[in-house]
């Protein structure tokens, strides 16, 4: 059955946005890190595994003391691998590459992003099982935002306008992670907390022409080698700008009025902007975040606790009824690897499992975790962190109060033993085998932090 409220229909609005009052004020170190996986007989080895059959390994970041350690605990062997491996300080989020490979682990106030190679790659036809190890530092003003599409990641360093430092963006794939590095990187003409769509040789950056606040311009870049050329901007406003998402054909952005939905047809570029009343949102409700996958035709759009699935095409919007009536608020969420299921968390420990071809609810599994043993969440980031990875595909749920992470099986929607650990979660990421491309949900974008800032919207993706 389908769960939705209602739909919003009504052609796209190709009129300019009206500029609105903007929301937001807008080197590697291993020191003290035991080296995870067993020692030097667990570096530089091959274990005989077919292409594709190791389940993966999660990355957990603990919130003891100066939660700047992370440990690994591989789903193979069922156990945490031997010792963790130090962060220069306690990341803001954790961030898989598109490959699957490496995970970023941004440190915004530090102005850095640690690299970690999860030791998990294939070379020929087999799968080589190395201790995971820092692979490299990214340095730039601010790391916030990280979005994935296809095979290609881009990192949104927000600038220090106080300092005249601008805004950044590097491309990011896992051939360049793997040297420690990127692909292309450009910097922008202001410093703003925005965000960054890769589309092949084609980026999607925001651009900001007030002296604070959040974008509400998208410019066109595109790349040049190890940089970027602005060839255009985007012919209509979105004031306010906070969200995004990309599938094949399209890329999505919240803004305070409404959505701006970009359409590429090879190098050309149109604009169609729809309002909040068209997507029946009212008062002070607006889009502030996305779930995106390059093979779903549609977008899930997060407005505080509404739901909104986003038809790109029409310009229209119909409300996903999530909560079944239940006083709830979401507090985590997420696409499958393959887009074909879309997870949701509440604020009441319950995990709701949706089919993305008919919008039907695939599964309940109520009081999956208690969110009231974590610590309340900073900025518009989750309580509780998760991750929907591996095949197949399992939901991966923090569990601070019993320092255990929760595993849900996604199709069959049940319950499965829960990983025990010797520390107490925080943030957590999956690296493994990719079957295919990564792609983007903000992935992962809801739970970063912004310390110092001011939001308004919802705890973001």
């Amino acid at each position: 059955m389908q769960r939705f409220k209602h739909a919003a229909k009504r052609g796209p609005a190709l009129l300019t946005c009206l500029l609105a009052a903007l929301l937001l004020a807008g080197c590697e170190n291993e020191t003290g890190s035991t080296p995870l996986g067993g020692g030097e007989d667990a570096h530089d080895h091959d274990h005989d595994h077919d292409h594709g059959d190791h389940p993966g390994r999660l990355v957990i970041a603990s919130s003891d003391g100066a939660g700047d350690q992370l440990y690994m605990y591989d789903l193979e062997e069922q156990a945490l691998l031997p010792g963790s491996l130090s962060l220069n300080s306690a990341p803001s989020a954790l961030y898989t590459s598109p490959g699957k490979r490496f995970v970023l682990a941004p440190q915004r106030s530090a102005n850095q992003v640690q690299i970690l190679d999860g030791g998990l790659y294939v070379h020929d036809d087999h799968v080589h099982e190395d201790a995971p190890s820092m692979a490299g530092t990214l340095n730039g003003p601010a790391p916030t935002h990280y979005r994935v599409h296809g095979e290609q990641a881009a990192l949104f360093y927000d600038g220090d306008a106080g300092n005249a430092i601008m805004a950044r963006v590097e491309l990011l794939t896992d051939a360049s992670l793997e040297n420690g590095g990127s692909v292309a990187s450009q910097t922008l003409d202001s410093a703003h907390h925005g965000v960054a769509e890769p589309r092949g040789d084609i980026l999607l950056a925001t651009y900001r022409t007030a002296a604070n606040g959040l974008p509400e311009k998208v410019d066109i870049y595109h790349q040049h080698n190890d940089h970027y050329h602005r060839e255009d901007t985007v012919n209509l406003d979105c004031p306010g700008l906070h969200g995004a998402g990309s599938n094949e054909d399209y890329s999505v952005f919240g803004c305070s009025d409404g959505i701006l939905i970009v359409h590429q047809d090879g190098e050309t570029f149109t604009a169609q902007h729809v309002d909040n009343a068209t997507l029946g949102l009212t008062g002070s409700e607006r889009v502030g975040s996305f779930d995106s996958h390059h093979e779903l035709p549609h977008f899930v759009a997060y407005a505080g606790d509404r739901i909104l699935i986003i038809h790109p095409e029409d310009g229209d919007a119909e409300e996903l009824d999530w909560t079944e009536g239940a006083d709830v608020s979401l507090d985590n969420h997420s696409l499958d690897p393959h887009g074909e299921h879309l997870v949701l968390l509440d604020d009441a420990g319950d995990l709701r499992i949706f089919d993305t071809a008919d919008w039907s609810e695939h599964a309940h599994v109520e009081d999956a975790v208690d969110p009231s043993t974590a610590p309340a969440a900073s900025g518009h980031g989750s309580r509780i962190a998760m991750a929907v990875a591996g095949e197949p595909a399992h939901v991966f749920l923090a569990d601070p109060g019993n320092d255990a992470i929760v595993v849900v099986h996604l199709e069959e929607g049940e319950r499965e033993d829960p990983l025990p650990l010797t520390f107490t979660p925080g943030k957590l990421a999956w690296v493994g085998l990719a079957g295919e491309p990564a792609h983007g949900d903000d992935e992962h974008d809801h739970d970063h932090d912004h310390e110092g800032e001011e939001h308004d919207h919802d705890h973001e993706h």
